[in-house]
Parts: structure tokens; C-alpha cells; sequence
């Protein structure tokens, strides 16, 4: 079991009797710990409660990041595509960038181009997000990682 277990697993008990808000807080709190477990247990948690929108969008967020800080590329990349389509009026395009930086910081390349590649469908003259798929076609023919290469290829980024 990973040593975050019983503490996420503690954290959404303590959270049952608590509002969305305090489950927010010890988001914040874990993310904030580099405990991306609890992190996304407390995000999800307050997401289970009646909340308001702007403390549902808080916690959307938070896991977002955690998802991406803790390396779960898959994941990270569904939380992303279900807030575009849900809160498209908030998604900006820095967000896609910072979600790419995150996934990247975690080994994660492969993802990192699937959040570029999101932002880009969206933002297609986006400088910022133009200049992260470039970046990631040079890295990825001067120094191959086969599955971000890979997404590249897939993605029609190279050939």
C-alpha cells in the first residue's frame, strides 16, 4: 500500500461530517505537502458535498493539479477534457500550459503533449501552447522518450 494511503483514507473519514469548503482546505493543505493522494481523496470528497461554484471549481482544480503532479497522465488528461467541457468559460489557455508543465515535471511527457494538444484544439494560435509543442518535438528527436515521440506521431505533430 502507498505510505499516503491511510492518510488519504483518513482524511476523506474526517472529511464526511465537514463542508465542501474544509475539504477544499485540506486540498490546498495536502497538495500543498506534496501528498497528491490526499490531495485528490479531499477534492473528491468536497466534490460529493452541495457546494457553490466557486469552491467546486476550487476543488476541480486542485485535483487537476494533484493529478498531474502525481504523474497520473491518464487521469490528469480526462479531469482536463471534462473541465473544458464542463466550465469551457474558465479553462484558459495557461491552464492547459501550466497542466503540460506539470505532467511533464512528473515523467509524464507523453500526457504533457496530450494537454498541448487539448489546449491547442481549443487555442490554436495560443503562442504559449505553440511553443510547448515545439519544444516537445525538439526534445523528443534529441533525446527520444518512445511514448511521448510516440503521442507526437499519433497526434500528427511529426512524422
Amino acid at each position: 500500500m502507498h505510505r499516503w494511503a491511510p492518510i488519504a483514507i483518513g482524511l476523506v473519514l474526517a472529511a464526511c461530517g465537514e463542508s465542501a469548503r474544509d475539504a477544499l482546505e485540506q486540498a490546498r493543505k495536502a497538495l500543498a505537502e506534496t501528498n497528491y493522494s490526499a490531495a485528490v481523496a479531499a477534492a473528491d470528497a468536497g466534490l460529493a458535498r452541495n457546494s457553490d461554484a466557486v469552491t467546486s471549481w476550487g476543488l476541480e482544480i486542485v485535483k487537476l493539479e494533484a493529478l498531474a503532479r502525481a504523474g497520473r497522465g491518464d487521469e490528469t488528461l480526462a479531469q482536463l477534457e471534462k473541465l473544458a467541457a464542463a466550465h469551457p468559460e474558465h479553462m484558459q489557455a495557461d491552464q492547459f500550459v501550466a497542466t503540460a508543465d506539470q505532467l511533464r515535471g512528473a515523467g509524464q511527457g507523453a500526457a504533457a503533449v496530450g494537454a498541448i494538444d487539448l489546449g491547442l484544439k481549443r487555442f490554436p494560435d495560443d503562442k504559449a501552447l505553440r511553443a510547448q509543442i515545439e519544444q516537445a518535438k525538439a526534445k523528443a528527436k534529441a533525446a527520444p522518450d518512445d511514448a511521448e515521440l510516440e503521442r507526437l506521431r499519433t497526434l500528427g505533430y511529426i512524422n
